[in-house]
């Protein structure tokens, strides 16, 4: 995991998506993943319901890369607690999507899945 490697991350709370677009951008080209909260601290997120709100923006994000073709940038942020993977959340709003991550192995389809995304990265 990394914790922050993006530079020139902005302070002004406004600026959070920014900030939180860079460390995407910057986990995948270093073909790494992010945990929400780690996300979170890195953005200079402030206020209450911070991992909701990120989690708002991510779907958002998801949304924008599937209307442009683009993989989605938001399966490098994962969960902590489940063991490298996205929260539910991110399947729920993939399936939505038309991408289907419920084969026999939700665990090896994700992990391909990944390596698409860091295979993107010129095209982002």
């Amino acid at each position: 995991m990394i914790a922050n490697r993006s530079k020139n991350l902005q302070s002004d709370p406004k600026s959070w998506q920014q900030n939180a677009h860079a460390e995407i951008m910057a986990v995948i080209k270093n073909k790494d993943q992010i945990t929400y909260n780690a996300l979170a601290a890195t953005a200079n997120m402030t206020g209450p319901h911070k991992i909701h709100r990120l989690t708002s923006w991510l779907e958002q994000l998801m949304t924008e890369d599937h209307h442009n073709d683009r993989p989605l940038r938001a399966a490098v942020v994962i969960s902590k607690a489940r063991g490298g993977l996205p929260a539910p959340g991110f399947f729920n709003k993939a399936k939505e999507l038309g991408l289907e991550f419920e084969t026999t192995d939700r665990r090896a389809s994700y992990e391909a899945y990944l390596q698409t995304v860091y295979a993107s990265i010129s095209e982002l």
